[in-house]
This record gives C-alpha cells, structure tokens and sequence, in this order.
C-alpha cells in the first residue's frame, strides 16, 4: 500500500463520523492532518486519538460558511504546516426535512448554504497553493441524494448535487495544472446525521464511516496517471 508521508491533509467535518474516521486512516499512513468542525470537544478528542497512535494532528473550531473564520484557519493551519497537500471537503449536515410546501425558507436556505458555501469557500482558499505548487488532492465528500431524488430531503439534495456540479467543473480547470479532484457520493452511512427520528434505515445496513475513510484512502493513493472523477458508494442492499 502506498503512503502519504510527507503529506498535508486539511479535514472538514473532521471531529465525527466520516471526516474524524478518514483523518486517523490519513494519519496512520504518514499524513499530518489539520481538522476543522464547529464543536471543540469532538475535535480534541479526534486529535487525541490520530497523536495517541502516533500520529499528528492539528484542529480548528470553525464553521464552514463562514469566510472569516475559513481564511483564518487556513492561514493558520499554512503557518504550522507550511503547505496543503489533501483537502477532504467532508463537513455538512442538514436542516431542513420534508416536503417543500411546508418546509421553512430559513432552515432550507441555511441547509444549502451549509453545504455548499462550505464546500466553495474551503476550496477557493486552498488550491491557490495547491495550483502553485503543481499538486493537491481535493476529495469532495457528497451524497447519493446529489444524484437521486429523496422526496423530503430537498434543500441538502439540492446542496449535494450543485457540490457535483462544482466538483465536475473545478476537475476540469485543474487537471492539467497537477491537481485531482474526486467526488464520492456515499449512501446511507452510519453516523449523527440521521439523528433519532423514526424512519431512518436499518443501520445496521448502512455503511460505517470506516468504510468511506477507506474508500478515501485508496481514491488518494491511485497513481498518478489516473484519477476517479465521481465513485458511487451504496450499502450492500443498494439505496435503503
């Protein structure tokens, strides 16, 4: 298997689930990861976990959305990292749920925004060094629903499917200029985002957020003269 020695991975949505799953695979394969999310708690122990194995690990409370506190992290983590090799566009969640004639204009906008503004903003403020240094990695992690219709998930489809488009673009700007771009569009994964509410799958049936992180992994160590563009990942069933 291949290593990521050297290498620089900045990790959005990296205190849980699948962002905090893929930054201890990155770690344990020679990475120095830089985590980003809005909650400390989950972030102090994600990073507790990557140094305990031997790793190292960073972490940065902000939100997405939000410019300021973006480029604050990013020039931060360039000033103890020197350099962003990875960025594991991985933070989302969602807000708004059910059907769009009753659904709430503020949590529906701030579900898209969420998502999407994140996903733009942490992007536009790494590949500048990415794009100057020839090389970088950008895995967008998506959603199934970015592809397929969910009735009573309209906002965060919405959200996934312009995250999509963006990734199909940008891949196309770069690609020439050293820099991969890769989408995954998981299925149902077993993590927070369901919350408790009494139609969620089996999760039993789900994939576990391991299963991402290590589909993450190989999706980076491809050689250099390939790339995957867009990567289907479903539970064993198919959509639940």
């Amino acid at each position: 298997m291949g290593t990521l020695a050297g290498q620089v991975a900045l990790i959005t949505g990296g205190g849980r689930g699948i962002g905090a799953e893929t930054a201890k695979l990155l770690a344990q394969h020679g990475a120095t990861v830089a985590l980003v999310a809005r909650t400390r708690e989950q972030l102090e122990a994600t990073a507790a976990q990557i140094r305990d194995a031997g790793g190292t690990a960073y972490w940065f409370v902000a939100d997405v959305s939000d410019e300021g506190a973006m480029r604050e992290v990013v020039q931060s983590a360039f000033g103890i990292t020197h350099n962003i090799d990875i960025l594991v566009n991985n933070a989302g969640f969602i807000q708004s749920v059910g059907a769009i004639e009753n659904s709430d204009p503020t949590a529906w906008w701030r579900t898209l925004e969420g998502n999407l503004k994140g996903l733009y903003l942490t992007t536009r403020l790494v590949l500048p060094s990415m794009l100057e240094q020839g090389r970088g990695q950008i895995v967008n992690v998506l959603s199934i629903a970015g592809a397929r219709a969910f009735a009573g998930l309209s906002a965060y489809s919405c959200a996934k499917a312009a995250g999509l488009m963006f990734t199909r673009i940008l891949a196309k700007e770069v690609r020439k200029r050293g820099v991969r771009v890769m989408a995954i569009l998981p299925g149902a994964v077993d993590t927070a985002i369901w919350g408790e509410g009494e139609n969620i799958p089996d999760r039993e049936k789900m994939i576990r957020p391991q299963t991402v992180a290590q589909t993450i992994l190989q999706m980076l160590l491809l050689p250099p003269d390939a790339t995957v563009d867009e990567l289907l990942l479903l539970p064993q069933e198919g959509i639940l």
